[in-house]
């Protein structure tokens, strides 16, 4: 029987994206998978961790599987083993070649264990931990009573049910994007009480690792037309995305 994998995800907070990585890594593995620092990982997958990675000559080598960097920056050359990264714009601060794009956020429908979840919410908003207690957050809910808040911090399957039955989901959280993009259900992007750490640069590797032009964020107001929002959803290339994911995943 193989050991556990030594996998590095943030863990300061119960937050919903970043508990998405051992998840998702369990289940494309296979394998018992347990909490580890950077210099000591086996692998890193989902998250914006790249900038934590050290890449001396006496670092430690690690698995790199649709990680990705928080902001533009120096490039670096890594001595990682690079199997496949959010988005080019990672890819361009790695010096690397690799082709492989996407989040493993995207293959979080294997969670639900092929589970139909019928659809209960018209509209349902995701904030960012750090929009959780924002005016912006508490305006967008008072235009839209009828709105179902998703919690980022909780229990991950639960966010994810809560999300595949919705038929339209906004989020300020870019992994509540990419969970919504996974299932398959319409969603857009919307900034509340700010620009968050790095800017535009996470959603612009992300989007264009999917192979479109990062859209627009969406300005919500009592005339939203959800059903305009849908029509405009389009990701035609995500299933090769998600096919190239799961072939890439490291031999460990």
């Amino acid at each position: 029987m193989k050991n556990p994998i030594k996998l590095h995800w943030a863990s300061s907070k119960p937050n919903f994206g970043d508990y998405l990585s051992p998840l998702v890594v369990e289940c494309i593995s296979g394998r018992k998978v347990v909490h580890s620092t950077p210099g000591k990982a086996d692998l890193i997958a989902i998250g914006s961790l790249l900038q934590r990675v050290k890449n001396h000559w006496w670092t430690h080598r690690t698995h790199i599987w649709g990680s990705g960097f928080i902001e533009a920056g120096k490039s670096v050359r890594s001595r990682h083993f690079i199997h496949a990264v959010r988005g080019p714009r990672s890819a361009a601060r790695l010096s690397s070649d690799t082709r492989v794009y996407g989040d493993p956020g995207l293959l979080v429908d294997r969670l639900l264990d092929g589970k139909v979840i019928p659809k209960k919410h018209r509209l349902s908003v995701i904030a960012h931990y750090q929009d959780k207690d924002s005016q912006e957050l508490k305006q967008l809910l008072a235009r839209h009573p009828d709105a179902n808040f998703i919690d980022v911090f909780s229990e991950p399957r639960q966010v994810l049910s809560a999300i595949a039955a919705s038929h339209f989901v906004l989020s300020s959280a870019m992994h509540g994007l990419i969970a919504a993009d996974g299932l398959g259900v319409p969603n857009a992007r919307i900034v509340l009480a700010g620009p968050l750490r790095g800017g535009e640069f996470k959603f612009d590797d992300y989007y264009r690792g999917i192979g479109i032009d990062p859209p627009r964020h969406v300005k919500v107001y009592p005339d939203f037309s959800l059903e305009e929002q849908i029509a405009r959803y389009w990701r035609p290339e995500l299933n090769e995305v998600k096919e190239a994911l799961v072939r890439s995943f490291p031999d460990l």
